[in-house]
């Protein structure tokens, strides 16, 4: 199963404060961090949602024209991670695909 909170590691490393990344780790928000997005919009993985939701969570810390910049298969990648972050784990243990 997906953990969301491991490192992603990017296809185009990003400069972040003058440094070369080359993976990006979530952690859970907070309620009050989804303020202002329709959860809706972050359920269907919205582009503009993502890029307001995941600068609140990256880590290292993204700026919002960072993530609009990154290369679309790790903004895909990131936002699948994201998902795990809304599901309950009982729900995510049901969608294990056993090896």
């Amino acid at each position: 199963m997906t953990k969301p909170n491991e490192a992603t590691t990017l296809t185009s490393p990003v400069k972040i404060d003058g440094k070369s990344v080359s993976s990006i780790a979530l952690r859970r928000p907070q309620a009050g961090e989804l303020r202002g997005l329709k959860m809706m919009d972050v359920m269907q993985m919205d582009t503009d949602a993502m890029i307001s939701l995941l600068p609140r969570i990256t880590q290292p810390s993204m700026t919002g024209a960072q993530v609009a910049a990154l290369d679309p298969a790790d903004f895909v990648a990131l936002a699948m991670r994201a998902m795990v972050f809304f599901a309950k784990p009982a729900d995510l243990a049901a969608l294990e695909i056993p090896s």
